[in-house]
């Protein structure tokens, strides 16, 4: 059989073909201090903090749950010490219901060492979570630790630390969005505020988002506005990456009197991601926190109708990435 080649036909297709490949390879970015996706356009979270580590079964259930209120983003909670083809699973399921996972180490949580934030690096950096990573990183955003640093932490001793994990995530090949929590358990902007744009200068990808949660330490409801504000006056990328509400007048274990209603209407207004704590499990201390029921992992308790339910809530202001569309 004689074969005919179009020439002109061909050199289309390989064009064609080309621009595809280069597509598959773009990953979230920040641009002009905006979380972009992987077609460059701005991503607001509106996400849901969920446990993974210590119920894969019932969260990997729960996922399609959190799709009835629009969730677009959940933050994976997960540690070092399991098999990272459990954590493919749930990754791929977020992203077939078109919700973006954060990926996010809890043991560090606390810590005050950049020995142990190095450990979550290793984590990171190995071989099977490299392939899990370069598979799916077209969807990813990638927590390195959960609040790892104390109220003793020193901004100039964060940024150091992070520097070195900036540095061997990018030497990985990771190109998505680097996603950092403050210290003092999550809690403390000044790093943030002071060191942010240095950090961002010294990543090769200039791609962090960094990440406040909101406890004790923001029960002050001017600070919200004002802090939020002037992060991105800076231009530097910032979420609400965990909150709580003010539960029994501030008598929690946490001393939070945190006024979320505020969280809401600041982010709405300034488009400022959001997660908060978290969907269920907590321990019995923090079981205020659960925004369904352990007993079902979907009915909502206040807390759940306060966040998702209510005006500037999850389900009236998400939308999902565009990189599903």
């Amino acid at each position: 059989m004689r074969v005919v080649i179009n020439y002109s036909v061909l050199l289309i297709i390989i064009i064609f073909s080309g621009c595809n490949l280069s597509t598959d390879t773009e990953v979230f970015r920040i641009k002009d201090g905006r979380l972009t996706d992987a077609h460059g356009q701005v991503f607001v979270i509106r996400g849901m903090n969920m446990p993974h580590a210590w119920f894969p079964e019932k969260s990997y259930h729960a996922l399609d749950e959190l799709v009835k209120y629009n969730v677009n983003c959940v933050r994976i909670v997960w540690e070092a010490d399991i098999a990272v083809d459990d954590l493919h699973k749930i990754v791929e399921r977020c992203i077939d219901l078109q919700m973006i996972p954060m990926i996010e180490l809890h043991d560090a949580t606390g810590d005050s060492t950049d020995a142990k934030l190095l450990d979550m690096v290793q984590y990171f950096v190995s071989d099977e979570m490299q392939s899990l990573v370069h598979r799916y990183e077209r969807y990813l955003l990638l927590n390195i630790a959960n609040e790892w640093g104390n109220h003793n932490t020193t901004d100039e001793y964060w940024r150091d630390a992070y520097k070195k994990t900036i540095a061997q995530m990018r030497q990985a090949g990771y190109k998505t969005t680097i996603v950092i929590d403050a210290p003092g358990w999550g809690q403390n902007m000044s790093p943030v505020i002071r060191y942010g744009q240095e950090l961002l200068d010294f990543d090769p990808q200039h791609n962090l988002l960094f990440s406040v949660h909101m406890y004790g330490s923001w029960n002050d409801d001017t600070q919200i506005e004002s802090e939020l504000t002037k992060a991105q006056y800076l231009h530097l990328p910032i979420i609400v990456g965990e909150f709580g509400y003010n539960y029994n007048n501030g008598d929690n274990n946490l001393g939070c009197k945190v006024n979320h209603r505020r969280v809401l209407e600041v982010c709405d207004d300034l488009e400022i991601g959001y997660l908060p704590w978290s969907w269920t499990g907590n321990n019995k201390e923090n079981q205020w926190l659960d925004i369904v029921s352990i007993e079902d992992w979907k009915s909502l308790t206040e807390w759940g109708e306060e966040i998702l339910l209510a005006s500037k809530g999850i389900k009236e202001t998400a939308k999902k990435a565009t990189v599903f569309k």
